[in-house]
């Protein structure tokens, strides 16, 4: 799997008004689309998985990557990269607790690609609950 470093979020608007995550970073693994230490920037972001101390993010393309080390001026970036795909509806994998994620021995295990929750097959859920 491909590890994003030095990464941050960038917070995107569509001509046409839609909202969009990307992240961009240095990305280190096999693909042999990026040479070693690539900067790159991801489609949207369509779901994500919290997997032990990790957070790995799923992109609109299919791409899977483990977010490493984020950008120094980027002050609690994965706190605030959850808070803003919940923010677009972005339900998190079964099994994540917003509370524990603050917790340094965190055991969830994820095995595969279908764990992840993407926007498409979770319509917002605050419109039923109310």
């Amino acid at each position: 799997m491909n590890i994003l470093n030095n990464w941050k979020m960038l917070d995107l608007i569509t001509r046409d008004g839609e909202s969009l995550v990307c992240v961009e970073g240095r990305v280190y693994g096999s693909n042999p689309r990026f040479p070693a230490s690539s900067h790159i920037r991801t489609s949207p972001v369509t779901g994500y998985s919290i997997d032990a101390n990790s957070m790995v993010i799923l992109t609109k393309r299919g791409s899977a990557y483990q977010l490493g080390k984020p950008d120094p001026s980027q002050t609690f970036a994965q706190q605030r990269l959850i808070r803003r795909l919940s923010g677009l509806g972005q339900i998190p994998a079964p099994g994540f607790n917003a509370l524990e994620t603050q917790l340094t021995d965190l055991t969830v295990q994820l095995t595969d690609l279908a764990d992840f929750t993407s926007f498409s097959e979770h319509p917002d859920q605050t419109a039923k609950e109310t």
